[in-house]
């Protein structure tokens, strides 16, 4: 008996053994978490309909539920508070009611992924765009935010909610993504803001002072056709596959939609107040109002004192917003995370010169899941005891864990401009004396930059820098000897030229460069400045902390350069992490105009000199990590 029974044991074990996945190891660590998560949801179900605002205002809300729920379960919710439609009505053939297609800003797949790990998620139109009625009086505003609150306040009254909140997106809906922790709301436990946008002025409409016409432009085009439900600015394939806006379930003849439509012309035109602006504090006409009123760094006090975990993520080619990303971390103690890839805007493609494939090779979902899972759900999967900041170097191809930013092993690297277009390491090296350029406004870098990601419409293909030797014959060209073993840049670069210019003002467009053996130059990084706003900023008195040269871009520290008089410029570049081989050289080139992506300077300079000599010293100084 006793035998039958060891035996029937051991067929059960060995059954369930057979049969039966084991459970997975738990592993978490950066873009891998198993384990963690074991139920999957499939899917989700769908529902939408008009929260009424306090004013009377009504907002377009889609909800998604997780589909294989039980009776009662209920689910953290992730909110994306949008700009640029929630979600789209495809014609009739490709429709399917049960699935909506959501807007490119938050991708459909990434509702998949959440439902399908246990979380509700609710996509929001904005008062003034996509199906929700009223009018916007101004971007990123107060009203916005008491809206934000409102919204929060119906979902964790909802009973398939359990009361806590988190908040995402990327671009425009990661900024509003951070705007909502300025509500203070109790129930916002997190927040991950890719590619979002801290400084309006600095990191995205006036990089250096310099307007960035071409994409504002863009900008003022998708946003005023979608608010007008007009999709053929997308082009005939557009035309053909979407109807428009999603309106909210029940309105089938569309009715409230072309009522919430209407709302929209009276949207406040904050495209062409931008193209005013040149000072960050000019003010705005019709608003009266200046550029930081509609910028997230003011709203800092707020958002450190909602104390809710923050989570930045953006790329080394993402516009500017990269140093969005960096100063939100350095700036806002209750940033708990920092990931910097080789990435564009979103992320949506690795751009590192050393890889074939532009294939996002880290899944960021992955990374987000990890960190709502510990905020919303209490799972200890560690996150929490990892390095804060993750970066990615090109050139080694590795991502890397530090303590800070910026890097505290770090050292400074001077080269000084000489003689022979050369950068030397010395100052008993230099050659003193003075280098003329003749200006030339016809030089443009590629169509596919770093600027080009930022909107649908301004983008020309996958980011990418090819060979720069032709654009560089348009360019003043700086030279190191070959590096003598291989050189780790990892921070925040810049260059201090002494420069005297033909004209009171003149536009400056540094590139640093990698220049191989065989001749070809790999584009590394960037910096731009408008020569007027080139007085040296007081760190004291400055908005946030910032690493590198500050100007305050104020209309009372603007000044004419005087004609042929030598003047101090201090260029911060785009903060990067690359590795340059050794036998390689270093390049510094100059330019004066970039008439793919920035507006000139109304005056031109026919021609500029660069001087180097113990009086005026130009140099480039790099942040070195080996």
């Amino acid at each position: 008996m006793q035998i039958k029974q060891t035996f029937s044991l051991f067929l059960v074990f060995f059954l369930l053994s057979a049969f039966t996945n084991p459970p997975k190891e738990k592993v978490s660590k950066l873009g891998i978490y198993e384990g963690y998560n074991t139920k999957d949801y499939k899917g989700y179900s769908y529902q939408s309909q008009y929260l009424k605002m306090p004013d009377g205002v009504r907002l377009a809300t889609d909800v998604f539920l997780p589909k294989k729920r039980t009776a009662g379960e209920t689910f953290p919710t992730i909110i994306y508070f949008v700009r640029y439609v929630r979600s789209l009505e495809l014609r009739v053939l490709l429709r399917n009611k049960k699935k909506p297609l959501t807007g490119a800003h938050v991708p459909h797949k990434e509702i998949d992924f959440f439902t399908s790990k246990g979380y509700a998620c609710a996509i929001v139109d904005l008062r003034g765009s996509g199906a929700s009625f009223g009018y916007r009086k101004m971007e990123f505003s107060n009203e916005e935010v008491d809206d934000m609150s409102n919204v929060m306040d119906w979902i964790v009254e909802q009973p398939w909610s359990d009361k806590q909140l988190a908040t995402t997106g990327i671009s425009y809906t990661g900024t509003t993504a951070e705007l909502a922790l300025s509500s203070k709301h109790p129930a916002l436990k997190a927040c991950i803001a890719r590619s979002n946008i801290f400084d309006l002025y600095e990191d995205m409409n006036c990089p250096g002072g310099l307007k960035q016409t071409p994409f504002i432009q863009s900008w003022k085009e998708t946003t005023v056709a979608l608010d007008q439900n007009d999709f053929s600015i997308f082009g005939g394939l557009a035309k053909l596959l979407v109807k428009g806006v999603n309106p909210v379930q029940g309105d089938k003849k569309r009715v409230l939609l072309k009522q919430a439509i209407e709302d929209h012309k009276k949207n406040f035109d904050i495209f062409s107040g931008i193209l005013k602006i040149e000072a960050r504090d000019d003010i705005e006409p019709t608003t009266q109002e200046n550029c930081d009123a509609f910028s997230i760094h003011t709203r800092m006090a707020d958002i450190i004192a909602s104390k809710v975990p923050i989570y930045r993520i953006s790329g080394w080619y993402d516009g500017g917003n990269v140093s969005s990303a960096i100063k939100g971390y350095m700036n806002t103690p209750n940033t708990q995370k920092l990931l910097l890839g080789p990435w564009d805007h979103g992320p949506a493609n690795h751009i590192s010169p050393f890889t074939k494939s532009n294939k996002v090779q880290l899944s960021v979902y992955t990374e987000m899941l990890r960190f709502f899972d510990f905020h919303l759900k209490g799972i200890q999967n560690g996150i929490n005891k990892e390095a804060p900041v993750h970066y990615y170097q090109m050139g080694t191809e590795e991502f890397r864990a530090v303590d800070q930013w910026p890097l505290k092993n770090g050292t400074s690297k001077t080269l000084l401009l000489s003689d022979k277009n050369t950068l030397v390491k010395d100052a008993a090296s230099v050659q003193e004396g003075q280098v003329n350029y003749v200006c030339d406004y016809t030089v443009a870098s590629t169509n596919r930059s770093r600027w080009n990601s930022l909107t649908t419409l301004y983008k020309n293909g996958t980011t990418e820098y090819p060979d720069r030797q032709e654009v560089n014959k348009k360019m003043l060209l700086f030279t190191s000897p070959a590096t003598e073993r291989d050189l780790e840049i990892t921070g925040h670069a810049y260059t201090e030229l002494y420069i005297s210019a033909d004209a009171t003002d003149a536009s400056f467009f540094v590139y640093l460069e990698d220049v191989a053996p065989d001749g070809s130059v790999t584009y590394i990084t960037e910096g731009q400045l408008r020569a007027a706003f080139r007085k040296p900023g007081n760190k004291t008195t400055a908005p946030y902390q910032v690493v590198g040269p500050y100007h305050s871009f104020h209309k009372e520290d603007k000044a004419a350069l005087v004609p042929n008089k030598v003047s101090q410029l201090s260029i911060a570049f785009q903060p990067i992490s690359y590795q340059v081989k050794k036998g390689h050289h270093l390049q510094l080139s100059i330019a004066n105009a970039d008439i793919n992506h920035f507006e000139l300077t109304k005056e031109k300079p026919k021609n500029i000199k660069v001087f180097y000599s113990k009086k005026h010293p130009s140099k480039l100084v790099l942040p070195i990590t080996n």
